[in-house]
């Protein structure tokens, strides 16, 4: 029995490996990475995330009507490329109505394969 669960895993470990993509010598999972924010009290019309230090502005669709609240994304995967082997301040920005509700700072970082959240507030009540 124990042999046979050693060679499962190690089937499963093999396959994981040859779905990762490899960049430089690098293995990535295949997972596509989404930072943001959980809103509840209310849902915003309007929002968006600006880098700081170029001002780049970066717009996603929300994900409305969780069981825990509205996600909001701040940053995904897709800018990887632009944050690799770095990291920078994000401001998030929720409007309601066309008023600022909610202006956050978050700190990302990215390596040659993901982001992730090195600071910021995941949860916020309206």
């Amino acid at each position: 029995m124990k042999r046979l669960l050693l060679i499962v895993s190690i089937g499963f470990l093999i396959q994981a490996c040859e779905d990762a993509p490899i960049e430089d010598g690098v293995i990535c999972t295949a997972e596509f990475r989404t930072l943001g924010v959980t809103v509840t009290g209310g849902q915003f019309d309007d929002f968006y995330t600006v880098r700081k230090t170029d001002n780049d502005t970066i717009r996603h669709s929300p994900t409305i009507g969780g069981s825990l609240g509205d996600f909001y994304p701040i940053l995904d995967d897709s800018y990887q490329p632009k944050l690799e082997n770095d990291q920078d301040t994000f401001t998030f920005h929720g409007f309601l109505s066309g008023e600022l509700l909610v202006k956050e700072d978050y700190v990302i970082k990215a390596d040659e394969c993901h982001i992730e959240l090195v600071s910021g507030n995941t949860e916020i009540q309206l």
